[in-house]
């Protein structure tokens, strides 16, 4: 991981005291602009121009995109890109996961696996705990690897009070009882990404307190249909979009999809659920920034290496943000 520089604090620091000084939150959303939550920007298919997919997202009117942590590895690439983003552009227009997906579950070990992570999510644009669940459908990792590595996953976002960003493919049944096994009122936020599931799964979700993340597979005539369905039933107070590139692609002429495409499922979903446009926009962005704690200067103040600071440079900090 990048090292965490004086520098590089200041510049998040200066931009937070901008962003809460200069616009209130609710004034600061605009209408058509939207959250993807679910990116893997570190993919082979991005990683030769992957600030120019940002930039093109960013013109598309997709300003925040959540890059997803799925290894010890991968995790620690995507906060690489994050940082240096805002080194090269001053923007927070990135930020990062940090988990174990369940297909790498095997690799997982209790001890080195848990303070690598613990050291990752420290990292000021480290949002949630994740990609981690469940995936009866491929096995990469047998069972009880991923039961294992997302129990301490879990255990972990509990510890640390972060959002779990959650996998699940044919699994929900053993996914809900680990989740219970941490108890209601312990759990951190959760938003189930990429959903597939059927609609009786999504409601159980929902009940629960839980967000669903819909990708570009709404979009899809065919494929698309049974979500199309459910939709109208979920409320859009617990819905994010995402695109999960570059997979779930839905435009014509290409099978990939890129952050630039969640505008496209934004739109579907406003025509599925009979909403403007500009209203799924604020309210999905809404739920966005409130899970992923996005825009929030505590985080950064409150990391263990900004408290380790002089004590006199601290203060002034504090002094600054007031």
């Amino acid at each position: 991981m990048p090292l965490l520089t004086l520098q590089f604090f200041f510049k998040l620091l200066i931009h937070q005291y901008i962003v809460l000084e200069c616009v209130a939150f609710q004034s600061a959303v605009s209408m058509n602009e939207v959250v993807d939550i679910g990116v893997n920007l570190t993919h082979r298919a991005f990683r030769k121009h992957w600030r120019n997919v940002v930039q093109r997202a960013i013109d598309a009117g997709v300003t925040k995109l959540v890059l997803t942590g799925t290894s010890i590895q991968g995790s620690e690439e995507c906060l690489g890109l994050c940082q240096t983003w805002f080194e090269e552009t001053g923007a927070k227009n990135l930020y990062a996961t940090v988990g174990v997906h369940p297909h790498d579950a095997k690799t997982w070990n209790d001890e080195q696996s848990n303070a690598q992570m613990k050291k990752m999510l420290s990292h000021p644009l480290a949002v949630a705990v994740g990609e981690c669940g469940l995936d009866f459908n491929r096995n990469f990792s047998t069972p009880e690897d991923q039961i294992h590595a997302f129990r301490e996953q879990v255990k972990l976002a509990v510890e640390l009070n972060m959002p779990l960003f959650v996998h699940e493919r044919e699994a929900h049944n053993e996914l809900v009882k680990v989740l219970d096994e941490a108890g209601a009122g312990s759990l951190p936020p959760i938003v189930v990404h990429c959903f597939t599931g059927t609609k009786v799964e999504a409601m159980e979700y929902i009940q629960r307190g839980y967000y669903i993340g819909f990708t570009g597979k709404i979009c899809k005539k065919e494929r698309g249909a049974p979500l199309r369905e459910m939709l109208p039933s979920i409320p859009l107070e617990r819905i994010m979009v995402e695109t999960d590139a570059p997979f779930m692609g839905f435009k014509k002429g290409r099978k990939s999809s890129e952050p630039a495409d969640c505008i496209g499922v934004a739109r579907k979903l406003a025509e599925t659920v009979d909403m403007t446009f500009s209203t799924v926009c604020e309210k999905t962005t809404t739920n966005a920034v409130d899970l992923f704690k996005i825009n929030d200067w505590t985080k950064i103040i409150s990391n263990p290496w900004c408290t380790n600071m002089p004590v006199a440079l601290s203060q002034k900090i504090a002094i600054f943000i007031e």
